[in-house]
């Protein structure tokens, strides 16, 4: 007499893991681009947050020694360091940030570090506070 087939419980057949890739691949393809997209936005955040520290040393050092002053990230430290915490800006590996100024106007630049998403594109604020640049994530 022959042996009776018995069914395994816990096992799955290649169509099934085949139809599982498929779907993961498809889900992988709609949130990447949209979690780069999120990180892109936040590094903006990141940017507009140091310009706004950055313009607001230059508005102390101008009550203070009446001039503003124009810096890289290299004097970032040196030149505004005494008004606001300028470390971290000056660090950051994600924009390059300069302030262009003569003794009664400012505008501060940030440069999207080369090789990211958003490679070259800027923002910039000035003095009476009106933001620009090219910065689109």
């Amino acid at each position: 007499m022959g042996k009776s087939f018995k069914a395994r419980k816990w096992g799955f057949t290649l169509v099934e893991l085949i139809v599982v890739v498929i779907v993961i691949g498809i889900l992988a393809t709609i949130a990447i681009p949209q979690y780069l997209k999120a990180t892109e936005r936040a590094k903006g955040g990141k940017a507009r947050h140091a310009l706004g520290l950055i313009a607001s040393a230059e508005n102390l050092r101008r009550a203070d020694l009446d001039a503003y002053v124009a810096c890289t990230n290299a004097t970032l430290v040196a030149n505004l360091g005494n008004y606001v915490e300028m470390d971290a800006i000056a660090a950051d590996p994600d924009w390059d940030y300069a302030a262009v100024a003569t003794d009664t106007t400012f505008t501060a630049t940030a440069t999207r570090a080369a090789g990211g998403q958003n490679g070259g594109e800027t923002i910039t604020l000035n003095q009476i506070g009106t933001w620009g640049g090219t910065f689109t994530p």
